[in-house]
């Protein structure tokens, strides 16, 4: 008996619907997709990609507070380094200022550090800065801080150990010239400090050399505020008494 060859790969029973093939998944699958539309990722502007209008916006408060205040700490910090430290060494040296002004640009300098880095990563968060760049900017700032500290604290420890030079010694010189200098030195030194010497400057007044008398009115003059004690041969008892009317006590002669 001859056998029958049966084909089955192209038929179907008459009323039941074909199985769909690959071709048409395709086609359903593309359909769901124009319905659902495109994936779109958040807009972010540093990188140009996403969907723009996701993450723009207004920025937020503390962003805009903070640019004016990150100015002028940057103003601040940059002026002292590069040119207020010497003036700054010079009020310390002269008892003008507190030891404490030498360290106040590393300071504002780290101020200004801290809240950069609060306003950049804030940027981040809203989509409007790249993380990589902020990271980066923060670590320049916190190098330049490393580079600055140690020059500004070793500066504070010396002037904690600096101590003007006594001239107590220098006005009783036998030498004119070294009492004229010091008696010239005496109106650099702070007014605290400078008034110890007065007993001393009224009595080189009268001193046998003009120099020194010159240098000694001129000192009395500028730690008074006015030259109370004039020319001739009382202005040594005129500068006594205007100075013992403000506290400063005399050697008995």
């Amino acid at each position: 008996m001859a056998r029958r060859k049966v084909r089955w790969s192209g038929a179907r029973v008459k009323g039941t619907p074909a199985a769909p093939g690959p071709a048409a998944g395709r086609r359903e699958r593309g359909a769901a997709k124009s319905v659902a539309g495109p994936q779109t990722a958040p807009y972010n502007a540093a990188m140009g990609s996403g969907e723009r209008g996701r993450a723009e916006g207004r920025a937020p408060a503390f962003i805009r507070l903070a640019r004016p205040l990150l100015y002028g700490l940057l103003l601040a910090s940059a002026a002292l380094a590069l040119g207020g430290v010497p003036y700054l060494e010079a009020a310390v040296r002269e008892g003008r200022a507190s030891p404490l002004v030498l360290v106040v640009a590393p300071v504002l300098l780290a101020a200004f550090i801290l809240l950069f880095a609060a306003y950049r990563f804030s940027l981040v968060r809203a989509g409007h800065y790249h993380a990589g760049k902020a990271l980066v900017q923060v670590g320049f700032l916190a190098a330049a801080l490393a580079l600055l500290l140690p020059g500004s604290l070793e500066r504070y420890r010396a002037a904690g150990t600096v101590r003007p030079v006594d001239l107590t010694r220098q006005l009783a010189s036998g030498d004119p010239e070294a009492r004229a200098m010091a008696a010239e030195l005496a109106r650099h030194r702070a007014p605290e400090d400078a008034v110890r010497y007065v007993p001393r400057l009224v009595a080189l007044v009268d001193d046998s050399s003009p120099e020194v008398r010159r240098q000694a009115r001129a000192s009395l003059t500028a730690l008074a505020g006015q030259d109370a004690g004039g020319e001739g041969p009382e202005a040594g008892a005129r500068w006594r008494e205007w100075w013992r009317g403000r506290g400063v006590a005399f050697p008995r002669r």
